[in-house]
Parts: C-alpha cells; sequence; structure tokens
C-alpha cells in the first residue's frame, strides 16, 4: 500500500514537473524569438535555449500522454493511414507553395459554368476516393482484431472517413479563401478581409448539418426512437442545408458588391459539393449492422459489404481509368477544358482509386489461389511491390522516355522574305562575327535616317527564370518597348526599336517569354498592320494566358506514372504536354522550326529588306556534366561561349520553338529531364546553372563588340536584365547602375560601400563594422529547421541566383566601363570617337578595374542613378519587389495565371523603380526625353 502511495505522488510530482517545464519553455521563447533576441553564441542565448528545450520535453510528454489515454483514436487513424497520409500530402502541395494557392485565384476569376460542374464532380470523387480507402482500412483492422467490432454507436468509426472525405472540399474552400484574402478588394478593405473566410467556415457549417441529419433522419445504426421532434429538428437541418447556405452565399455576394466575380459561384459549387458528398453517404451506409445475428445473417450482410466495396473499387478506378485514356490520347485539350484546379484534385482521388484497385486485385488472386492455397495476401503484395519496382527499372533501361523532340521532317518552317534564309540544320547557323555585321548593317541605316550620326545603340537582353511569372513579365517588358517606339517619331517608319534589339538570352521561364515575343513579331512581320488597328496580330502575353500547368500534371499522373512500367507504345510525355499547350497556346506558331524565327541577310549585297529580328540564346544545363547547354540562332562557338554546349549540335537536328523554350524551362519534376539521345545525357532546367541568362549575355556582348570595333560610327552598349523574383530587395541583390560624383564613369550598386542605413532605395539592412565588407540580411541567412539535412539542397537552390547575380553585375560592370572617364579623356575628341572605340584600346581586365576601384569609395546610399543619355551606354535592371503602395503583384513560380495576376503584371511596369528604369532605358536607345 505505502508502495502504491510512494508511486501516485512520483507520478504526480513528475507530472507537475512537465507543466513546470512546459511553462518555462513558453517564458523562454518569448524572451528569446520576442524580446531580448540574443545572439546566438551569448550566455543569455545559451540559457534561453536550454529553457525552451526543457518545454519542448514538457510538451511532448504531456502530447505522449494525452495520445496513450486515446487508444481507440490512434487505432481508427493508424487503420486510415493511406488516405491520412494523402491529405496531409495534398495540404502541403496546397497551401505551401504559390503556385497552389494560385489555382485558387484562377477559380475566383472563373467564368465557365462547366469548370465549376467539373470541379464539383471532382471533388466528390477525391471525397468518395478519401471515405472508401478509410473505410477499406477499418474493415481490415476490424478483421484483424485491431479494433474491437463495431455496435453501431461508436462515432469515431462511422464520421472519421467521412471528415477524411470532406477535407477535399475544405481544402477547396480554403485554397479560394487564401487566395481571396490577397486581392485587393479585400486587402484594403478593413474587417472585409474576414468574408474571404466564409467558404471554409460554410463547408464546416454543412459538415456539423451532415451530422445532425445523419442522427436525426437517416441512420438506421441505432434503435432509437424517432419522434416529432426529431423529425421537426430533421426538416429544419435539411432546410439550412438546402436553403439556408445557398442563402447566405447570395447574400453575402448582394451586400459585399466588391466581391470577385467568381467567388460567390466557386463557394457555392464547392459547399454544394460537400452537401452532396456527406448526404449521399449517410444514404449508403443508413443500414443496421448485424449483430448477434445467425451465421446466416451475418453471411448475407458480409455478402452485400463485399459487393458495396467491389461496385465502388471497379467503379471509382474505372473513372480514374477512362480519364487516363481520355489524357493518353490530347492532355492538351483535357487540361484546356478541365483547368488546373480540377486535374489536380482529380488526380489526388485517382491515386486512391489506383492502390485500392491494386489491393483488391491481390486479395482476390489470393483467396482464388493463384498464387497457391498457403499465399497470404501481404506476402503476395510485397512481392508485386517488388515486381513493379524492378520493372520499372528494367523499363528505364529499356527505352529512354524523355526524349527531346527533334524535327524530324514533321516542322513546317515559312516562307523567309526576299533576300533573306533561315537556317534548316544546325551547321547552316550564322557565327556570332557574321551576324554582328548582319545587325549593324541595318541598324547603322536605320538609325541614321531617325537621329543621323552618332553611335548605334545594341540592345541586348537578359531575362531570368522562374516559370510563367518570369515568361510572362518578360513578355510584357519585352512588348512595352516595341509598343513605346512604334509612334515615335523616327522610329516607327524604321521598324520601332527593333533594329536595335541585337539578342535576348533567356533561362527557364524567360526563355519562353522570349520566345513567345519572338514568335509575336513573326506573326506580325507575316500579317502587317498599322499600330492600334483591332486586328492587328496578338501580343505576345496573349500566348502565355492558358493553362500549362493543367496538361503536364494530367500527364505526369495518367501517362508517365503507368508508363514507367509499360512498354513503349510511342505516348507522348509530359513535356511533350507542355510543349504542344505552348503551340496550341499560340496558335501555331510555336511549333514552327527553332531556327526559323531567325531570318537573316547572308549576304549584304543581296537586294532586301526585313525587318530584324533578335537573336534567342535559350540556356539550359546540361544533367551529366554541369555545363550550359545553349539553344541558339547562332553557332555556339567555343571561343566566344567559354565552356559551353550547342544543343541543336548534340542533336544532329533542329527543334520546334515551343521545345527550344521548354528545354531551357524544365521545372524540377513538374517536367523530366530531356534526353538527348545517342548516349549524348539530358537537359535540365537552366536555372540549375545561372538564373538570370546574363553570362551568355556578357559573352555575346564582348564578342559582338569587339567584331564591331571599327566600324563607323560605333556601337554604344545597351543592356536590359529582367528579373522575376520579388525577393531581390538588398542593395547586393538589386543590381543597377549608379552616377558617379564627378560625372565620369558609372558605378554598379552591388560593388558599393554599404554604409549606414537611410530611406534611400537599396538600403533596407544593416550593415557590419566596415563598409569594405559585404553585409548579410539576417532573416535570410539563418539556419533551416534540420539543417543538416536540408543544407545541400539549400545550397544548391541559392547558388543559382547568386551565380545571376554575379553575372548580372559582371554585364553591369561591363556597361560602366565604356562611360567616358573624365581623367583618361582627351580635352578635345573626334566627334567620330565612341566611348566603346576608346574602350575597346584596353583589355577587358583594365576596362572593368576603373568602376570598380572607383566604386569602392562610394556609399550606394548617397550615389543617384545614372541619367541616361544618347551618347553613352546603359544597364537597365526592371525587377519584382514585395513592397509598395500599392502591394506590387505577387505572382507565383509554376505554369498558371489568374486573369488578375495577368492584369496586373501592366502595374508592375510603374512600381519598383522600374517606371525611372523603363524611361532611361527607353532615352538610352535614342526616344526623345
Amino acid at each position: 500500500m505505502e508502495n502504491l502511495l510512494m508511486r501516485s505522488i512520483s507520478e504526480r510530482s513528475f507530472w507537475r514537473l512537465m507543466w513546470f517545464a512546459l511553462a518555462l519553455g513558453v517564458v523562454a521563447a518569448v524572451l528569446s524569438w520576442g524580446v531580448l533576441k540574443p545572439d546566438a553564441w551569448s550566455w543569455t542565448a545559451w540559457t534561453l535555449g536550454i529553457g525552451v528545450w526543457a518545454g519542448a520535453f514538457g510538451l511532448l510528454a504531456l502530447l505522449l500522454r494525452l495520445i496513450s489515454n486515446a487508444t481507440d483514436l490512434l487505432r481508427v487513424l493508424a487503420a486510415m493511414w493511406r488516405p491520412l497520409v494523402l491529405v496531409l500530402a495534398a495540404a502541403y502541395l496546397l497551401f505551401s507553395n504559390d503556385q497552389g494557392r494560385e489555382l485558387g485565384v484562377s477559380l475566383m476569376a472563373e467564368n465557365s459554368g462547366w469548370r465549376l460542374f467539373f470541379l464539383f464532380l471532382a471533388l466528390i470523387y477525391w471525397a468518395a476516393n478519401n471515405w472508401h480507402t478509410a473505410r477499406l482500412g477499418l474493415r481490415a483492422a476490424v478483421k484483424r482484431h485491431d479494433i474491437p467490432a463495431p455496435s453501431g454507436d461508436e462515432q469515431w468509426l462511422f464520421w472519421p472517413p467521412r471528415l477524411l472525405g470532406v477535407c477535399a472540399h475544405l481544402f477547396a474552400a480554403v485554397n479560394l479563401s487564401l487566395a481571396a484574402q490577397n486581392q485587393p478588394a479585400f486587402a484594403s478593405s478593413g474587417l472585409l478581409w474576414l468574408v474571404a473566410w466564409t467558404a471554409p467556415l460554410i463547408i464546416i457549417i454543412a459538415t456539423v448539418l451532415a451530422w445532425h441529419f445523419d442522427r436525426l433522419v437517416v441512420s438506421q445504426r441505432t434503435t432509437r426512437e424517432r419522434t416529432t421532434w426529431s423529425w421537426i429538428a430533421g426538416a429544419i437541418v435539411a432546410l439550412l442545408l438546402l436553403a439556408g447556405i445557398p442563402g447566405f452565399i447570395a447574400g453575402i455576394a448582394f451586400f459585399v458588391r466588391s466581391l470577385p466575380p467568381g467567388f460567390s459561384w466557386g463557394t457555392f459549387a464547392i459547399s454544394a459539393s460537400a452537401v452532396v458528398f456527406l448526404i449521399g453517404v449517410s444514404w449508403l451506409r443508413r443500414r443496421p449492422l448485424v449483430v448477434g445475428s445467425s451465421e446466416a445473417g451475418k453471411a448475407a450482410d458480409d455478402k452485400r459489404e463485399n459487393q458495396e466495396i467491389f461496385v465502388f473499387t471497379a467503379g471509382l478506378f474505372v473513372i480514374a481509368f477512362v480519364f487516363a485514356c481520355a489524357t493518353w490520347i490530347n492532355p492538351v485539350a483535357v487540361g484546356r477544358s478541365l483547368g488546373s484546379m480540377v486535374v489536380a484534385y482529380f488526380a489526388l482521388g485517382a491515386i486512391l482509386a489506383l492502390v485500392n484497385a491494386l489491393e483488391f486485385a491481390v486479395a482476390w488472386t489470393t483467396e482464388k489461389g493463384v498464387f497457391g492455397r498457403g499465399a497470404s495476401p501481404r506476402v503476395v503484395g510485397a512481392y508485386a511491390v517488388v515486381f513493379m519496382i524492378g520493372l520499372g527499372v528494367l523499363n528505364a533501361w529499356l527505352h529512354p522516355f524523355h526524349r527531346v523532340r527533334p524535327c524530324d521532317g514533321d516542322c513546317i518552317a515559312p516562307k523567309s522574305a526576299a533576300g533573306f534564309v533561315a537556317p534548316v540544320s544546325p551547321d547552316e547557323r550564322p557565327t556570332v562575327a557574321a551576324v554582328a555585321h548582319a545587325w549593324y548593317e541595318q541598324a547603322k541605316a536605320a538609325y541614321g535616317k531617325a537621329h543621323g550620326e552618332g553611335p548605334v545603340p545594341m540592345l541586348i537582353v537578359a531575362t531570368a527564370g522562374g516559370g510563367i511569372r518570369a515568361a510572362y513579365w518578360t513578355a510584357e517588358v519585352l512588348e512595352k518597348l516595341a509598343t513605346d517606339f512604334e509612334t515615335e517619331d523616327g522610329f516607327k517608319d524604321e521598324g520601332g526599336v527593333r533594329p536595335y534589339l541585337f539578342a535576348i538570352s533567356g533561362v527557364s521561364g524567360g526563355s519562353v517569354g522570349a520566345t513567345a515575343f519572338e514568335a509575336a513579331l513573326a506573326e506580325r512581320d507575316e500579317h502587317p498592320c498599322q499600330a492600334g488597328d483591332v486586328t492587328c496580330p496578338r501580343r505576345a502575353m496573349t500566348f502565355l494566358t492558358a493553362d500549362f500547368l493543367a496538361p503536364a500534371l494530367a500527364s505526369l499522373v495518367f501517362v508517365d506514372a503507368p508508363s514507367s512500367f509499360l512498354p513503349d507504345f510511342g505516348q507522348a510525355d509530359r513535356g511533350t504536354a507542355l510543349e504542344r499547350s505552348f503551340e496550341d497556346a499560340s496558335g501555331g506558331l510555336l511549333a514552327r522550326p527553332f531556327l526559323s524565327l531567325f531570318p537573316y541577310k547572308k549576304d549584304p549585297a543581296v537586294e532586301g529588306k526585313a525587318p530584324w529580328r533578335p537573336i534567342l540564346l535559350l540556356n539550359a544545363t546540361h544533367e551529366e556534366t554541369g555545363k550550359r547547354i545553349i539553344t541558339g540562332h547562332v553557332l555556339i562557338e567555343r571561343n566566344v561561349f567559354i565552356d559551353s554546349l550547342d544543343a541543336l549540335h548534340v542533336l544532329g537536328k533542329d527543334v520546334r520553338a515551343s521545345t527550344a523554350a521548354h528545354n531551357s524551362a524544365r521545372f524540377t519534376y513538374v517536367s523530366p529531364a530531356g534526353d538527348l539521345g545517342d548516349s549524348h545525357g539530358s537537359m535540365i532546367d537552366g536555372g540549375y546553372f545561372e538564373n538570370f541568362g546574363a553570362l551568355s549575355a556578357l559573352e555575346l556582348t564582348r564578342a559582338a563588340r569587339w567584331e564591331l570595333r571599327n566600324e563607323k560610327p560605333g556601337v554604344k552598349l545597351v543592356v536590359l536584365m529582367i528579373s522575376s523574383d520579388p525577393g531581390l530587395e538588398q542593395a547586393h541583390e538589386l543590381v543597377r547602375i549608379k552616377e558617379a560624383k564627378d560625372h565620369g564613369q558609372c558605378l554598379v550598386s552591388v560593388t558599393e560601400r554599404e554604409d549606414a542605413p537611410s530611406s534611400a532605395a537599396g538600403a533596407l539592412q544593416k550593415t557590419d563594422e566596415s563598409p569594405n565588407y559585404l553585409s548579410l540580411d539576417k532573416k535570410k541567412v539563418q539556419n533551416a529547421l534540420l539543417n543538416e539535412f536540408l543544407a545541400p539542397f539549400q545550397g544548391i537552390k541559392n547558388v543559382r541566383e547568386a551565380h545571376g547575380n554575379r553575372a548580372a553585375a559582371e554585364l553591369a560592370v561591363e556597361i560602366c566601363a565604356e562611360f567616358p572617364d573624365p581623367e583618361r579623356a582627351p580635352a578635345t575628341a573626334p566627334p567620330s570617337t565612341t566611348p566603346s572605340q576608346s574602350a575597346a584600346s584596353q583589355s577587358p581586365q583594365m576596362q572593368s578595374a576603373a568602376p570598380l576601384d572607383k566604386a569602392k569609395n562610394e556609399s550606394v546610399n548617397q550615389s543617384t542613378p545614372v541619367e541616361a543619355s544618347r551618347d553613352n551606354p546603359y544597364f537597365a535592371h526592371l525587377a519584382m519587389c514585395t513592397k509598395g503602395k500599392p502591394p506590387p503583384v505577387q505572382p507565383p513560380l509554376g505554369w498558371v495565371l489568374s486573369s488578375a495576376t495577368q492584369t496586373a503584371f501592366h502595374s508592375l511596369l510603374g512600381q519598383c523603380g522600374n517606371g525611372t528604369e523603363l524611361e532611361q532605358l527607353e532615352i538610352a536607345l535614342g526616344k526623345k526625353d
């Protein structure tokens, strides 16, 4: 007795100690992270860290005690592990990345009743698979005696599968609310943002009402008598479900006029789907359990149960199979018809449908003795998994499924203008030297007619990666330049800005935007019209408004996954589906041969004139060597593009424009690595090597500048950097050129000193003790959670941005090196002498040394942006940012943009300092200031 008393006292003391440790940990966490914020290596931080650790220990011990007293719940969750894992994975995919959240934005702008109807069905399909899979797990657990046989009143047994099912609707509602909350109509209206969360609130209310309706009216599992009051309560619940929820949604739409058009209809479609699912399941499972019945009654009940399981398992699988067949036939049509949100939710359900069908097949064949009388489903299932893995490995060795699509006589090229020729094979492409002279001939003529004598501006664009946001932003900027010069005196008669746009170097999404812009130029050349004419061909942005994620996602789940275990039937992979969606969105323009987009004048003496189209350099990464592999309109010469591979030379053939762009934009897992064939390795996203496209632009700049060094009146470089990462807000990340105090050679922001913070642009961080050191933003460089595991991935992810930023800075230094230096320039210079000519007499190292040396004594907070002129070179950087009034658009990193996000890009041209950069860029190109 005394031992029991001492044990009880010890147990109470231990749990009191755990509560004390938890309280201590909370206090220590508040002091450490919210009040004191000590240095990581101080005694204070060490002491508080011990306190936080003690609090975590106490919390885990208390949670373990709580869980140990809920054995029934734990057993139920363990039995439902498959749908539970899928629900958790879906939550991560839908809410932890901006592309998943963007699906809700697209739903708000949805005007198609068919799309909403398909979403209604897709949510029911995923919910039904969640519920059915959970029910199968519970049934198996009962047979194994892991949980007791139910008697009919176990709410913990009957409702968890339904709650897992309705998670599909809850996730769609939360997805919609997260998107709505960030819209200007909600964000800038005080408490109106609470309205955005009506969608998940309605799903919760509908679930509670459905539970009451099941208990009051539908369920026959208990012997509880129905009274008049229960029928009245049931009628009230039914009225609230069928009329109250739609009325509530309509009321909000009536009183809140600023709601986006698709918000109310999306909320209604999601909630209606949830109500139909919950009531449908209640009706199907209304029958009482056979408890205490005869053996014949139990056998009859088991037979009915088995029939229901077969019907649900087979029916859900057949639906997925039919969808897969449609995707194999035409993934672009499937994606275009349904949209990314429907495809994503349907795919989540289809995964469970396939697992259930395979498990049913294993159980059935085992029961029939196909594998022998002594075989058990678990053993057969384990061998089946090993068999599938082996088949997948063998299949990967037998044939490369993700082959890059070359042009094998099936790419149709348009006829070139008189006197111009488009290369047909990679070896027919011109050299950089030949193209530089061809460009200079037409640019000099155009500039001479517009402005007379003076150095000819050579515009070179480097555009960074970033998925669809980079593609759309690139197209927006380039079309803005083209539009601004279409009506400018001196430009409109000579092709606007096009004679001076020498080349575009792109990476990933930037390559897609650049290729779309080139295709739009080709369409304009073939169908000329006057500026402002409504019949004019489309702008590049219209090629990028489609949902490119849906075809790729549908192909990933329903084509690529099963193809890993099947022979090669000639089926197209998800990479091909993405390329064909590019082609479909462009009206077939991107299905043309890549080289056909660049007709050039091979012989200057031949008569003929056509508008210039810029050289495209689309940068990818060679997986096996880590080198750049460039798809270009020019030969990727080893003495120009150092240590780089030529994609078209490796392939030995031309490719479609869509393939060329996609090879540079092979997002991890969304797009597969592209097999080059003949043991040449694979291509992956260009961002792995360098995410800005600046290095190729720099090498092209130097080669072209050297080739044209003796031309009169010479060339001045104008470089445009387009980046799409809103996080580039630090002074050493957002590359800009600044004015030196003596108005001599300009400065590059990343090479200047970082003095005490001020309100100037770029001074957004604390500096180190010495101005000679590059400072770090502590908010961005903290060790990640589980850094022991994540450090390599973090490094690989961030180094590509650093490489790109460094190359962009070198481009800016190249420009500043061409500015006239008062300390070197003669007092009187001949009129024909240009900055590029005087700089060309020095080595590249000497040219760069002067602006770098000058910058070390300047403060980034004190120098002002360079004022452009027609005589000096210029470097412009059009970027995204996170702060501003109104808040600038924060587009997702993915392959689909909502219409609301697309519209917001135009405003970005005047935000983030882009208005000044664009204005100065156009002045440098010769536009009147």
